[in-house]
């Protein structure tokens, strides 16, 4: 994924912050926008309002505004439990193997950005890389999340809960997802649907999203002792075989190039 670091978009009042959690120049950007709205709450992704991130923007929020925090995500757990339990052993091994092969390139282009912030945006037009974000992943850490947390804005809006001045703040993949199942809302009132064609469909439901297992206890039980095992072998075996490779790659290119330079120097002199 090829974006801005920092996305921001209004919906009725509310203003929408999607953000690259682990940047601190942008991080910096967003408590300054913050401080301009001067919002009556501040919704986040997190399940409770001292629950450990390592997110700039969420640690820098929480200083200033934890008396106006509204926890809008759910526990991580079920986020997990869905992945491991409701994915197939198969399926999740391509998974790990694509998520870590992308890990250290993710890993640089973070280090890079927040050592070298201007080259960074210079070389990529203000845009950011992320890499490696695949079906499954997909569906059940960013698509479900979006359900999950634009229902609970949803209804708390209904309710009357969230009044005033909002601003929202979370990872910028939530934010295309999050704000069509919002604008859905304002023209059903209904939490969870969406309207098309004269009729009212039925996507989700809250209470469904936040249930630990997507498939029978069995099955889940067993997926999730499985890819459990698939992960910590994928983890120990290739990430560290992958990394040494790309340390000797990397070597060696640096070598090459010494040694070109040096042939160079030698022939002028």
């Amino acid at each position: 994924m090829l974006d801005r670091p920092v996305i921001v978009d209004e919906l009725d009042g509310m203003v929408l912050i999607g953000s690259v959690h682990s940047l601190r120049e942008p991080a910096r950007e967003i408590i300054k926008r913050m401080a301009t709205l001067s919002p009556d709450y501040v919704c986040v992704e997190l399940s409770a309002p001292l629950q450990p991130t390592k997110s700039f923007e969420l640690e820098m929020a929480r200083e200033r505004y934890l008396d106006r925090f509204v926890c809008i995500d759910r526990p991580i757990e079920v986020t997990i439990s869905r992945y491991m339990s409701g994915t197939r052993p198969i399926d999740f091994l391509k998974e790990a193997v694509v998520k870590y092969f992308y890990l250290p390139f993710n890993v640089a282009s973070i280090i890079a950005f927040n050592n070298f912030p201007g080259l960074y945006k210079k070389l990529t037009g203000g845009r950011f890389f992320t890499f490696g974000w695949s079906e499954w992943d997909s569906r059940a850490y960013i698509f479900e999340r979006d359900e999950y947390m634009a229902g609970r804005l949803a209804s708390m809006l209904k309710s009357g809960e969230l009044r005033g001045r909002c601003a929202v703040l979370v990872g910028r993949r939530h934010l295309p997802g999050m704000k069509c199942i919002l604008e859905a809302f304002k023209s059903t009132n209904d939490i969870g649907s969406y309207y098309a064609g004269g009729r009212v469909y039925e996507v989700f439901s809250l209470a469904e999203l936040e249930e630990p297992y997507t498939l029978s206890y069995e099955e889940s039980s067993r997926n999730f002792v499985r890819n459990r095992l698939i992960e910590a072998v994928v983890r120990a075996i290739f990430l560290s075989s992958y990394v040494v490779v790309l340390f000797l790659l990397l070597a060696a290119l640096i070598l090459i190039a010494t040694a070109g330079a040096l042939i160079l120097i030698k022939g002028k002199l």
